[in-house]
């Protein structure tokens, strides 16, 4: 099977073909032919008792989904249409040429940039796939919230509502993002930074092909606060976070000025456990931002502590 992605209208393209058997074992990979509305045939040379030199295959999308409701032209190489079809739901398509020779293949679909193919038709049926690249383009900036200063480095990513990724992005210096080669649709656009929590928004991109979405992402919580111990600062004291189910998410130690700080934490219910003198467990609440906890500590150390 021979495949193409939108290469330049002219004469000097080679020529693609794939034979694949005689005309009755052609597949039609589950669609039909297309509606076909065939001109004369205009500056060919023609073969005796030519019957059609069918052309067929399947319009997809670079990243493997079917282009619907394609329009496919035909063209000699004088510029003269001598076949047009639309290709069905399933992306497949089929037009006959008039006569053996030399074509052009034309391709367009909304929301994609078209695409030309040389073809050489003779007796045997060319079987022919073609892909279409998006014409749209999502593009934005990634800002923290609140504050509104750009996050470089950022990763964008677009799924489709299958979940299938779509398109990839990274923010630079300046917090600005660009997806090429994106069809019109509806997508969900996940944004991931570091220190933050990650965001996600249904967006739909029109067939205008340009659409622009700015992303603001909330900085993760921070749990910080100082060990006391007979209403002294304890210092190395070691500081267990867990989370609902019981899991431990951060550990940290105190300074020498027991204080201590856990940072990159959702927002969530915690159980801290302080460790050094005898265990001691409280439990604090995360919403977002900076949380402060102190935890206070009594008898004496533990042995081997």
């Amino acid at each position: 099977m021979a495949k193409a992605t939108a290469p330049a209208l002219s004469g000097t393209e080679p020529v693609l073909t794939a034979p694949v058997g005689p005309p009755e074992s052609v597949e039609h990979n589950g669609g039909g032919a297309g509606h076909l509305d065939a001109s004369p045939p205009i500056g060919q040379s023609s073969r005796a008792e030519f019957d059609g030199g069918l052309v067929c295959g399947r319009i997809h999308r670079e990243d493997g989904p079917p282009v619907p409701s394609a329009a496919l032209t035909l063209i000699d190489p004088r510029g003269h249409q001598v076949a047009r079809a639309t290709g069905d739901a399933d992306g497949s398509y089929a037009l006959s040429a008039p006569q053996a020779g030399h074509y052009v293949l034309i391709v367009s679909a909304t929301g994609h940039q078209p695409a030309a193919v040389n073809v050489a038709v003779g007796q045997r049926p060319q079987q022919l796939d073609l892909s279409l690249m998006g014409s749209c383009e999502l593009s934005g900036v990634v800002r923290t919230a609140g504050h509104g200063e750009p996050l470089p480095g950022a990763t964008i990513t677009l799924t489709d509502l299958r979940g299938e990724v779509l398109a990839t992005a990274t923010t630079a210096e300046d917090g600005t993002y660009i997806c090429h080669g994106v069809v019109s649709g509806t997508y969900t656009v996940v944004a991931v930074a570091e220190h933050m929590r990650p965001s996600a928004t249904t967006l739909t991109v029109p067939d205008t092909g340009l659409s622009r979405h700015d992303i603001e992402l909330a900085p993760l919580a921070a749990l910080t606060g100082s060990a006391w111990a007979d209403n002294r600062a304890a210092p190395d004291i070691h500081i267990s976070v867990l989370d609902e189910a019981g899991e431990v998410t951060a550990t940290a130690r105190t300074g020498e000025d027991g204080r201590y700080i856990v940072s990159d934490l959702p927002a969530g219910r915690y159980t801290v456990v302080a460790r050094g003198y005898p265990p001691v467990t409280s439990q604090v609440t995360v919403s977002g931002g900076e949380a402060t906890h102190d935890v206070r500590l009594s008898y004496g150390p533990e042995d081997g502590s």
